[in-house]
């Protein structure tokens, strides 16, 4: 009995779809939400390890005095506060006002049923914008976005889809690379930070390090091991995300090109994908926070 040429096409058909799905015009842009979503997941990681080690900290270095409220406070030797929320919390808006607009960019290259998903995305992207300033994130980079944002509903109905985006990332641009500067300089200053909560570590360690041979010792010295290693990993993902972070502004410029030229290359996009599949990586032999 002959068959029928459909159904000889029928194993070829996963092929076929994955073949329509890399040459969907809006694929590079789901690569780029979705890389950008992986290295906010992750830094947000690291930036609550610091806060974990910081609390940590804090109470190993707290004097032999009754508690009050401030005892755990984290403070230097001079008594001066030392606190990194404020900080992290800032960089932590700036990843999230970067991961939802790449989100929006996703939405509006998306096909025809993206219209409806643009408004919650530039909604979303406002909000975060909003929260970054609220922070004392860079007021400039906040305004550029904020433009970027309020203008896609008027530019969806008055012009092609394409042309919004293309406006959207034009505009964003300048806002994007004092988002990364920024982002730089407070990623620069963390290690420096982390040497100090590693030098009162070790001293304290030392000084209440159980007897030699003693199985006590044994556990207690693999537990400093772990948060040693801990540090180690924290300052090659703080490395790491500031990697990605930098790359943003090139992917977004040369993503910004491929709407002309369709087969561009876009290495900037691999390259901050990349990052983001590395950035995964690092706590997967550390102890559960």
């Amino acid at each position: 009995m002959s068959v029928s040429p459909a159904f000889r096409l029928l194993p070829l058909l996963p092929l076929l779809l994955a073949a329509c799905a890399n040459n969907a015009p809006d694929k590079p842009f789901a690569d780029f939400d979705d890389a950008a979503r992986s290295v906010t997941q992750s830094s947000a990681g690291t930036l609550a390890r610091i806060q974990q080690n910081t609390r940590l900290n804090a109470v190993l270095t707290a004097p032999n005095a009754p508690l009050r409220a401030d005892t755990f406070r984290p403070q230097a030797g001079n008594g001066a506060s030392y606190d990194l929320g404020p900080a992290l919390g800032q960089l932590q808006a700036t990843l999230d006002a970067l991961e939802k607009y790449a989100r929006t960019l996703r939405s509006l290259a998306g096909d025809r049923e993206a219209e409806a998903r643009v408004d919650a995305a530039a909604q979303d992207l406002s909000d975060s914008v909003q929260d970054l300033k609220l922070r004392g994130g860079d007021e400039t980079a906040a305004k550029i976005l904020a433009t970027a944002a309020d203008a896609l509903g008027r530019q969806l109905t008055t012009a092609q889809r394409k042309n919004a985006l293309r406006n959207t990332m034009a505009t964003a641009q300048p806002g994007l690379e004092l988002l990364a500067a920024s982002s730089h300089r407070a990623l620069s200053a963390l290690p420096g930070y982390l040497s100090v909560l590693r030098d009162s570590l070790l001293r304290h360690a030392n000084f209440s390090r159980p007897r030699y041979g003693s199985w006590e010792r044994y556990q207690f010295d693999l537990a400093i091991a772990d948060r040693l290693r801990e540090f180690e990993q924290i300052e090659a993902a703080l490395q790491a995300s500031d990697k990605a972070i930098q790359a943003f502004p090139d992917t977004n410029r040369q993503l910004l090109q491929s709407l002309d030229a369709p087969q561009s290359k876009l290495q900037a996009l691999r390259d901050f994908a990349a990052e983001a599949r590395r950035l995964r990586n690092f706590y997967r032999d550390l102890p559960a926070q």
